[in-house]
């Protein structure tokens, strides 16, 4: 039934070439326009996290997640890979976790059993000034998902100069790595995380700057201005 109905649809929208290919390989044919989701950029003050502890190390460096917490976005993975980081000694940043879902409560269990408890932050739901705080003050963000589309996150953490670690689920690890904004690695690696976080931490602050830069000039035609006009150019291409 998908398959008829895209075959006898006069448009057709996927978020990434990804999607694209993944369309072809089952046979859809015609032209396929990528016009990937948008986002609208925060627009309040940032403000610190009420949650955030105030003796928080702030010459460490910050590794934030903020996402929903579900099976979904890989908290199991980057939680294990936290924990390679600290067999030896403690991490050499602190991690912050941001957002509401499904695995809460295991995630608040999870943590009072895990090493260097003290280096990891518990946020909950934060509001759009405390994210943009986050974004602000955050060494990096990290995306561990085992599925996506085109995550919100990803493309405001682009947009703020905020370097992007980026599982390689549904080609947005390649996006990553083409746009120059950070770093991948494969999903579902605890291993591999732990080093990809490792490498970014350590990372000069020229690298760190020129991964931001690069991720805040990708953004721009993610902006909902600029997606809405390519909807619009295949709405008039349609009518036509």
């Amino acid at each position: 039934q998908g398959r008829r109905t895209l075959h006898s649809s006069n448009g057709r929208i996927v978020l990434t070439p990804f999607f694209e290919n993944l369309l072809r390989k089952k046979g859809v044919k015609g032209k396929i326009d990528i016009i990937p989701n948008g986002f609208v950029p925060i627009l309040e003050s940032a403000i610190r996290p009420s949650k955030l502890p105030e003796n928080i190390e702030t010459e460490r460096p910050t590794v934030t997640f903020i996402g929903r917490l579900s099976e979904q976005k890989g908290l199991d993975v980057l939680l294990k890979s936290w924990e390679i980081s600290g067999l030896n000694s403690k991490p050499d940043f602190d991690l912050i976790i941001a957002g509401k879902g499904e695995l809460r409560e295991w995630l608040e269990k999870r943590v009072k059993d895990i090493t260097f408890s003290k280096q990891l932050h518990i946020l909950g739901v934060v509001s759009e000034e405390e994210k943009q705080w986050l974004f602000e003050n955050s060494t990096g963000i990290v995306i561990p998902s085992k599925f996506e589309g085109l995550p919100t996150v990803l493309l405001e953490a682009m947009h703020n100069n905020l370097p992007v670690i980026m599982s390689n689920v549904n080609g947005l690890g390649e996006l990553v790595d083409n746009a120059k904004c950070g770093l991948s690695f494969n999903s579902g690696s605890d291993i591999e995380l732990s080093k990809t976080i490792n490498s970014l931490i350590s990372s000069p602050k020229k690298q760190l700057n020129e991964w931001g830069e690069a991720g805040k000039i990708a953004a721009e035609k993610y902006l909902w201005e600029n997606v809405t006009e390519e909807i619009i150019k295949l709405y008039y291409r349609i009518l036509k």
